[in-house]
């Protein structure tokens, strides 16, 4: 059972969050509340800029003794950023919401959080989204940082340098693997002694529980591959995967379904891809899940393909329940999580030959698999909070 606040005597965290919708930093978060909740050694805050309603899928998961606090509430200021996740804004909509309404949000998160702040001892900004509302905030700041410095800068160098030099304003700057740390050390030399590392971390009793849960859907019930992620093809590569499942198939003469749980803007993209390549009928596009442990957890195998990461997250869970992974070998992220190909098989960026091959192998060799399984379990203590929790307490409690 979660503790009353008022029980709890220790350091005041309040955790930043510029929107709180379905993705990896979310869920990621949502375990982190969790945890710390159940230890009891910190008094939580959580702080979202801006109320997405109905949008906040993870909502019920967040403990009860959690202060929950929206910034910008009013439906005149959030009605506009909602519809925005669900659909493309006409373009005098998408001017009205930045010219005239992001001023008065900016505004009011700048009062709220400036209020905020006077009462913790410690802001730890989740999505490094708050770098200018908290240049006069006194306390101790953190920032969270989840994705590869090096491909932010290969996409955008201007806007990557100006939030290196906003990274300076905060004491520390966790980044969420070896290499994504190594990338920040060179890019940004004047952040080197802030920058710090601590793994997402993931309960696997919890996981486990949640993994049990009864699924009524009878396609869980036959035999598949899953991949569990955002359909945005920026970032994801979704469509190598499509490709390496036809391979599989024709050249390797598998028969496992191939299911692609999540969504985004990429999606017609990819089941027009599906169809292109005729395995439109033997690849199921599930949408959403708030709860994918169960599929995962009955799955052959977990395959991840993207082209850049920060460390990610269905990774790390599928690594816990004990699953066969293969996954595209992006910064960052992908090799630690797999030891650098001991628990898990990498193939490059891009390469459906490699992917459908590693996919083949890794299914029918038993020799392999024996190999992988004792690979993981060295791999999953570095991913659980009893391996992280002393790093968080020197992050938040400096001597």
């Amino acid at each position: 059972m979660p503790l009353n606040p008022i029980q709890v005597q220790g350091p005041r965290l309040l955790f930043l969050l510029s929107r709180f919708l379905d993705g990896g930093i979310d869920t990621v978060l949502v375990e982190y509340l969790r945890h710390l909740s159940q230890r009891g050694c910190y008094r939580l805050t959580l702080a979202i800029a801006t109320d997405m309603g109905e949008l906040e899928v993870f909502r019920s998961r967040v403990p009860h003794d959690v202060r929950v606090v929206h910034l910008v509430s009013s439906p005149a200021l959030t009605r506009l950023p909602q519809r925005k996740i669900r659909q493309k804004l006409p373009l005098p909509l998408k001017l009205w919401n930045e010219t005239a309404l992001q001023p008065v949000r900016r505004s009011i998160i700048g009062r709220e959080l400036k209020r905020l702040a006077r009462e913790h001892d410690v802001v730890i900004d989740f999505d490094c989204c708050h770098y200018s509302y908290l240049r006069n905030v006194g306390c101790r700041k953190v920032a969270w940082f989840h994705f590869s410095f090096d491909k932010l800068m290969e996409q955008n160098p201007r806007r990557m340098k100006r939030i290196g030099r906003r990274l300076e304003r905060y004491d520390r700057v966790v980044c969420i693997s070896q290499a994504m740390l190594a990338e920040g050390e060179r890019l940004f030399p004047l952040l080197k002694g802030k920058l710090c590392l601590v793994y997402n971390a993931k309960d696997p009793a919890s996981l486990m529980e949640r993994a049990s849960e009864e699924v009524a859907d009878e396609r869980i019930r036959q035999p598949y591959i899953i991949a569990v992620e955002r359909l945005e093809e920026s970032q994801k590569d979704l469509s190598t995967l499509l490709r390496a499942y036809q391979l599989l198939r024709t050249r390797h003469g598998h028969t496992e379904r191939l299911y692609i749980m999540g969504k985004g803007r990429s999606e017609q993209l990819l089941r027009a891809l599906a169809k292109e390549l005729a395995v439109d009928e033997t690849v199921d596009f599930l949408g959403f899940y708030s709860n994918p442990l169960p599929w995962i957890y009955r799955s052959r195998m977990v395959v991840h393909s993207a082209k850049f990461e920060g460390l990610p997250t269905v990774m790390i869970e599928a690594l816990q329940l004990g699953k066969l992974i293969v996954a595209s070998d992006c910064p960052t992220g992908p090799a630690e999580i797999l030891a650098h190909g001991d628990a898990g098989v990498l193939t490059p960026v891009g390469d459906a030959e490699a992917m459908a091959a590693a996919m083949h192998r890794l299914l029918t060799d038993g020799e392999l698999q024996e190999r992988i399984k004792k690979g993981m379990r060295k791999q999953q203590y570095l991913f659980s909070f009893e391996a992280t929790d002393r790093q968080f307490d020197r992050l938040v409690k400096p001597q």
